[in-house]
């Protein structure tokens, strides 16, 4: 019985939340109306009573006109598909109005999330004409890398008088993935990559002049500036450089060790400090064009073909949105990832000790360990004169991030 009774006031709630509802001031303006009808009974006074009828026909007519002010509206919303963690984002919001009469003073509210920070805490569209499109929106932040979904939006009007107010929840489900934003890599961790791609950049083919010309591509630091073609570069405006025949350009693989070891209290800070870094070098190895793949092990091991640009950043980036703690050691599946080949450099990101990883991998193979939890971790990683580590918002826009096609 009490459960039936709940779920019949529950119903009744949910019906009467459709409803418009008076406002703090037009509560006001409904007891001051029965306070004059009473007055006015109590006196005999017909002038007190028909002064009633005043603030609560003023109430009783913004009711009317806020629900009718709301009614037919609707909207879609507008933001792109991925997005930084930090970085400012666009939300468009585009409201529809299906009714014959224009609408005034809508009050939107996104809906709210716990890592999401906006500028604004809602956006107000003073006029919505009938049957005709309307673009407004705000800009916002997100500060947890992942997948977040935005389903409803609160449409709220207290039109004309301010004295009743109508709220409508509008569902539009939108999905946008956010990457973790990239750290800074050192001057001296930059060169050192550098070094791995020239040491590995000529194949012996190509020392001994043997090789054939294929083609030309722009020229990225790290390229043999021995092989910019000038005539090509004065017809096109920027330098570009010879491919050859016999060119081996270096490649790298990034690998991601995130089995939880050391202290329980650090493990968080130092998975999202190896995750940054790990981005940082993504988004360092396609800006420089460089061929390089991907490999984490969390409920399974991902492992990436090599590629190189804007459509392999982004792929990239999206498994490091979503990576989590691994569930077996590096030492488990380190094989499978066949990293340390012949034109291969190894870079890895641990959360153990250096010493430890360094053991796993195999000698000779020249490989890049970085543990986020070994004091010499700094060298590895600029930090600005304001105490921050991550690349800039103007750096990771589309021109900004993307490395060769």
């Amino acid at each position: 019985m009490k459960r039936r009774l709940a779920v019949i006031m529950q119903r009744i709630s949910r019906r009467l939340a459709r409803l418009p509802a008076p406002t703090r001031v037009g509560w006001y303006f409904v007891a001051s109306s029965m306070l004059l009808f009473f007055a006015g009974n109590y006196y005999g006074e017909n002038a007190f009573v028909l002064l009633s009828c005043v603030p609560m026909a003023l109430v009783l007519v913004n009711l009317a006109v806020v629900w009718l002010n709301t009614r037919r509206i609707d909207f879609r919303r507008e933001l792109t598909g991925h997005t930084h963690a930090g970085e400012a984002v666009e939300f468009g919001l585009i409201v529809t109005n299906h009714g014959r009469l224009p609408s005034y003073s809508l009050e939107l509210d996104d809906t709210r999330l716990p890592d999401l920070y906006r500028d604004e805490p809602s956006t107000l569209l003073q006029a919505a004409n009938a049957n005709f499109l309307h673009r407004t929106g705000y800009t916002a932040v997100f500060g947890r890398r992942g997948q977040h979904r935005l389903e409803e939006l609160r449409l709220t009007s207290s039109f004309p008088f301010g004295l009743a107010r109508m709220t409508r929840w509008l569902n539009n489900r939108s999905e946008i993935v956010v990457y973790p934003r990239p750290f800074r890599l050192s001057t001296q961790f930059e060169q050192q990559l550098l070094d791995s791609a020239r040491f590995f950049g000529e194949s012996a083919v190509s020392s001994r002049g043997q090789e054939e010309v294929f083609g030309v591509r722009e020229y990225l630091p790290g390229h043999n500036v021995a092989r910019i073609h000038w005539r090509t570069t004065a017809r096109s405006g920027k330098p570009m450089v010879l491919e050859l025949e016999g060119r081996q350009d270096a490649s790298f693989v990034l690998i991601l060790d995130a089995f939880p070891v050391g202290d329980p209290a650090t493990l968080r800070q130092r998975l999202e400090s190896a995750i940054g870094l790990a981005a940082g070098l993504c988004y360092y190895l396609t800006r420089q064009g460089v061929l390089f793949r991907f490999a984490c092990h969390g409920a399974d091991l991902q492992l990436s073909q090599p590629g190189r640009g804007d459509g392999h950043y982004h792929a990239i980036m999206e498994r490091l949105s979503f990576a989590g703690f691994s569930e077996k050691a590096l030492s488990e599946w380190i094989e499978q990832v066949g990293a340390g080949g012949a034109r291969e450099v190894p870079v890895l990101v641990t959360l153990g000790p250096k010493e430890h990883a360094e053991a796993r991998m195999h000698a000779g193979t020249g490989a890049i360990v970085v543990s986020v939890s070994d004091p010499d971790y700094r060298n590895f990683v600029r930090i600005d004169s304001l105490g921050r580590r991550s690349v800039g918002g103007s750096d990771l826009s589309p021109q900004g991030s993307g490395g060769e096609a």
